[in-house]
């Protein structure tokens, strides 16, 4: 007799997050049964007055772990880091679904 079960399916969500100084794209992947978060990374550049995006800046990866994503972020200025964890504060509500407008995109 055969037996064929699925025991693990995973969503692999991009994405594109832009404020008045940055611009992230990055992905971000969730369990597809429980929906629960497992990792998020961003990719973050300059925002260019005109729309754009301007230089690299670095890159940032999240893992949950015990119920909270743990972030390491690359090698950047001090003044760098602080806009990229101001992007990441904001991006956070979508990806874990507290901001509804998440769902418009899935």
């Amino acid at each position: 007799m055969e037996a064929f079960e699925v025991t693990s399916s995973v969503l692999n969500n991009q994405y594109s997050f832009r404020d008045d100084n940055l611009v992230v794209n990055g992905n971000y992947t969730k369990d597809a049964k429980t929906n629960a978060l497992q990792s998020i990374a961003g990719t973050c550049y300059r925002a260019l007055p005109e729309g754009g995006m301007g230089d690299f800046v670095g890159n940032f990866n999240g893992y949950m772990r015990d119920g909270e994503i743990k972030y390491s972020v690359s090698e950047m200025s001090r003044k760098d880091s602080n806009l990229v964890w101001t992007a990441i504060g904001e991006i956070e509500p979508y990806v874990l679904g507290e901001n509804q407008e998440e769902n418009a995109g899935e």
